[in-house]
């Protein structure tokens, strides 16, 4: 079985006074965080309700929140989780493919399919290989962690837009790339079919 393990924050903003979040959450599992699935604080100054219980609502797939008291309208929140989840070959969310390489080898590819709700099952840590995103790389890095030495690599901020658009790649693939007019095409592949001129 592969798992993968990730982490959540979330910064938003309270449209309305509310003693409830939901969010979307499918077969991840939850590191608690004294006593809680996830945890809450305020930002900018706002002060967060204490967090009075939470659960996992299968059935619709939801992460309940229930607070204390209320979010106020405008502040800003952040809500953190700590999450694992199976890299499953079940070709949704972050999923496990494989192929046979040139000299007959297997290899893994973990890629994503975030539509349309798919991306309920994702954000993972990625620890080798090539880390790919929607958006161009800021930052690479290596870090250590709990002993063992992690490749980080941070994207640029993504720009607001639907879930289903989002998409990441852990693997071994190499790119080719061409210029159209000021726009950058890249194809990813694996490295026998890019040099083949696939």
């Amino acid at each position: 079985m592969y798992i993968f393990k990730g982490n959540s924050s979330v910064v938003f903003i309270c449209v309305e006074d509310t003693d409830l979040i939901l969010i979307h959450s499918n077969k991840l599992n939850y590191t608690m965080q004294a006593s809680f699935h996830a945890s809450l604080e305020g930002v900018d100054g706002s002060s967060a309700p204490a967090i009075k219980t939470t659960w996992l609502e299968t059935p619709t797939q939801y992460l309940v929140v229930q607070l204390e008291g209320p979010l106020r309208k405008g502040q800003r929140y952040r809500l953190v989780s700590i999450f694992t989840g199976e890299l499953a070959d079940d070709l949704a969310g972050f999923y496990r493919s494989e192929y046979v390489d040139g000299s007959g080898v297997k290899r893994v590819v973990a890629t994503t399919q975030m539509q349309a709700a798919a991306a309920r099952k994702a954000f993972p840590c990625f620890d080798d290989h090539e880390a790919i995103s929607n958006m161009p790389v800021k930052s690479t890095s290596r870090q250590e962690i709990d002993g063992q030495s992690w490749n980080i690599t941070e994207f640029q901020r993504t720009p607001r837009m639907s879930t289903y658009l989002l998409a990441f790649i852990v693997s071994q693939f190499q790119p080719v790339h061409s210029m159209s007019g000021d726009v950058l095409i890249r194809i990813w592949g694996r490295p026998e079919a890019i040099a083949q001129g696939q």
